[in-house]
């Protein structure tokens, strides 16, 4: 971390920004001439990828090691950067978990909804009020596909999105009379290390469509945020499958449950 603050150029926080869909939305802020600040717990991961970001053509990228599920985090950050040209803050830090909640420790149920609510709203909360008092800005938040199904195995996991999703909205409403525009991003099956997949089922998840990859997520999600889109759900299919993922009969949430009660982690 080098903090070198420059008053010339536009920033982007981007956290959980050193691989998958983070990196991807940090690669696509600094193709649009931002600055990157990347945040993320692994400093040898934000060296890498400020490195490789670097080399890209990057105007700047600056970083900074923190585990947001800490308490006081988000006021850490704040208090960093509080103070720069930050005009994009993208939540992207987060962890996913397919097991049943009784199942869970307690450190577990801690740590995903400290990373996915309190860290997202806290986050939000201090950066939107900087945005605020200076008339302009972008917000991303990163839900999931998840946040719409009600099954078994996901109930915490999913339980965390829906909340970043709904308060999202909220806070669309909160700041749109200041120049600060909100969106929440939903995507489904992305090709990333965060399901714990082999890198094989993985690109033949994508081959088959039923993944996408992280780049072309991030592009959508981008995409919609600049055009100040209220929600970006990435893919066509996964638009279409909503109301059907919404309202998934018992019995096929039952035979869903049956057939991947196996690949609890």
């Amino acid at each position: 971390m080098t903090n070198d603050r420059n008053s010339s150029i536009r920033w982007a926080l981007v956290t959980g920004a050193t691989r998958g869909i983070g990196l991807a939305l940090a690669r696509g802020l600094a193709h649009r001439g931002y600055g990157l600040i990347l945040v993320a717990r692994s400093e040898e991961g934000l060296q890498q990828a400020a490195h490789q970001l670097r080399k890209e053509g990057a105007v700047a990228v600056e970083y900074t090691p923190i585990d947001l599920a800490a308490s006081g985090a988000a006021e850490r950050l704040h208090r960093l950067y509080g103070e720069w040209l930050v005009d994009v803050v993208v939540n992207n830090a987060g962890t996913f978990v397919y097991r049943d909640l009784v199942e869970c420790n307690g450190g577990r149920v801690a740590h995903i909804v400290g990373l996915h609510i309190v860290a997202t709203t806290e986050l939000c909360r201090l950066f939107g009020a900087s945005m605020a008092r200076r008339g302009k800005g972008f917000i991303l938040n990163m839900s999931s596909y998840a946040a719409w199904v009600s099954m078994g195995g996901l109930g915490l996991y999913g339980a965390t999105k829906s909340y970043v999703e709904r308060m999202s909205y909220s806070l669309r409403d909160e700041l749109r009379e200041s120049g600060v525009s909100v969106t929440v991003a939903l995507p489904a099956g992305v090709a990333t290390d965060l399901y714990g997949l082999p890198d094989v089922w993985q690109r033949r998840g994508v081959r088959l469509g039923v993944l996408m990859t992280p780049e072309r997520v991030a592009e959508r999600c981008l995409e919609g945020m600049f055009r100040g889109r209220r929600r970006v759900v990435p893919g066509l299919m996964n638009r279409v499958m909503r109301p059907i993922a919404s309202h998934l009969p018992t019995w096929v949430r039952r035979v869903l449950r049956n057939k991947t009660v196996g690949f609890q982690k």
